[in-house]
């Protein structure tokens, strides 16, 4: 007659729980294979990939205040040209300066002119030129919707300052008008490219506050929790120990059965 041994729960299933639980708290988190929960695999699945694509619409949006900044700075030395311009206007209407004072008055003049040129052609961020009218706008993707940023052109041409001089006083009133307007049309772009780079400041601020909570919601969700883990462990290997000493009474018991028989 056959005797056999009966455990209720084989310390293998003890010992899988506890390589589960070491892989689990070496790794940091508690799903390290799809089977360890389906569900939860596939909903952290789809958290990485929302919080990768705020990441890079958080990247996209700061690139665009970059931009903005550069065209900002390239505005401020265009009007700090024209208001030079003012003062050397405002001089050649005076009717103490003779015709030669006026012309060296008019080649500063006719200089910031090219200055201004200068800075609208050469104002660029990464290979984009930005005051000269080549990017009329250009559009910053932010994930799920976008940024439209309008640009300006701040040629000579386009401020109506082209052809201008101080050669005489009458000249110089005609570029005062001039160079008001422009002056007004500056104040305008200024204005402009600030509240764009306050509102690619605020979808930064709500895209990061949104990625945490989606980071917090899938840490919840695939961390491992080593307080836990750590109880579960120590819980799981008395099991297991438990387990190996009564199948070892179990096995004693049945080889004195047989020793008897034996007799």
């Amino acid at each position: 007659m056959d005797i056999e041994s009966y455990s209720p729960i084989s310390p293998m299933n003890y010992s899988a729980n506890i390589e589960r639980l070491n892989t689990s708290m070496a790794s940091g988190s508690k799903i390290n294979q799809s089977a360890d929960n389906p569900a939860g695999q596939a909903i952290v699945n789809s958290l990485t990939t929302q919080v990768n694509t705020q990441d890079v619409a958080t990247q996209n949006a700061n690139n665009g205040i970059n931009l903005l900044q550069t065209a900002s700075a390239g505005t401020q030395n265009i009007n700090e040209n024209i208001l030079r311009m003012n003062e050397l206007a405002i001089q050649a209407q005076n009717g103490t300066y003779n015709s030669q004072q006026r012309n060296i008055l008019n080649l500063e003049f006719q200089q910031n002119l090219q200055s201004i040129n200068g800075l609208a052609n050469n104002t660029s961020f990464n290979g984009l030129n930005l005051l000269n009218g080549d990017s009329a706008s250009l559009d910053i993707a932010l994930g799920d919707s976008s940024s439209t940023l309008n640009l300006a052109n701040l040629t000579t041409d386009s401020l109506g300052l082209t052809g201008l001089d101080i050669s005489d006083p009458a000249n110089a009133d005609i570029a005062l008008q001039g160079l008001q307007l422009a002056s007004e049309q500056i104040i305008n772009t200024q204005s402009q490219f600030g509240a764009q780079q306050n509102g690619l400041s605020s979808s930064v601020e709500n895209i990061t506050n949104q990625n945490l909570n989606t980071l917090s919601t899938r840490s919840q969700i695939s961390d491992t929790d080593f307080a836990r883990a750590m109880t579960e462990q120590v819980r799981q290997s008395i099991l297991n120990e438990s387990s190996l000493v009564m199948q070892a009474q179990s096995n004693q018991s049945r080889d004195n059965v047989l020793q008897l028989l034996g007799n």
